[in-house]
């Protein structure tokens, strides 16, 4: 498509006469000068869902995808369910995620490694106001550690390389963006 797109304007810019550049301005009242609309805030203050991952369409629902998979990570060093639950309210899994992070936190523990991450380009499909993705996942080996830094019994886990993963988003008009209402890894 990108080259699509530079063999069009190569050919646009060509002609057969010498095109002078316009001297003229468009007005103030141009259609082109009206402002976008401002998207309300979404995620938390210091980790905010970014701008192109609030489009309703196949590119929106790939970064929206992405930028959970790291916010998942970034409320597991803190950590805290709520921005995890603010954004999957409806999302099984997502809301089990939430509660053991928040229980990590209530008894003063914390989450070494667990990174996740997308390894393969995501197969997307959006209809209307929801989103299907499909994507293999890796997720770092993880362990939680007590208040005093030893591994909690049966907390620790290996690294997994390959993980079968879906998410299913549910685009959000008041919110003017997507939201979580499955997900699966592995």
């Amino acid at each position: 498509m990108a080259s699509g797109l530079v063999g069009a304007a190569a050919v646009s810019g060509c002609s057969a006469e010498e095109q002078q550049a316009s001297t003229e301005l468009p007005s103030v009242s141009s259609s082109s000068a009206q402002p976008t609309p401002e998207l309300p805030p979404l995620g938390p203050a210091d980790f905010p869902v970014p701008d192109e991952a609030r489009t309703q369409d196949e590119a929106g629902a790939e970064a929206f995808l992405r930028y959970y998979v790291d916010l998942l990570y970034q409320q597991q060093s803190i950590p805290s369910g709520d921005a995890i639950r603010a954004l999957g309210p409806d999302c099984t899994d997502c809301l089990r995620i939430a509660r053991l992070y928040d229980a990590a936190a209530e008894a003063g523990q914390t989450i070494r490694g667990g990174r996740l991450s997308v390894t393969t380009e995501p197969g997307v499909n959006v209809e209307a106001r929801e989103a299907r993705i499909s994507f293999i996942a890796r997720i770092e080996a993880v362990a939680t550690l007590d208040s005093t830094g030893e591994v909690v019994p049966d907390s620790a886990y290996d690294a997994e390389p390959r993980l079968p993963s879906g998410m299913n988003l549910t685009w959000s008009d008041e919110r003017k963006g997507w939201v979580v209402s499955a997900l699966t890894i592995g």
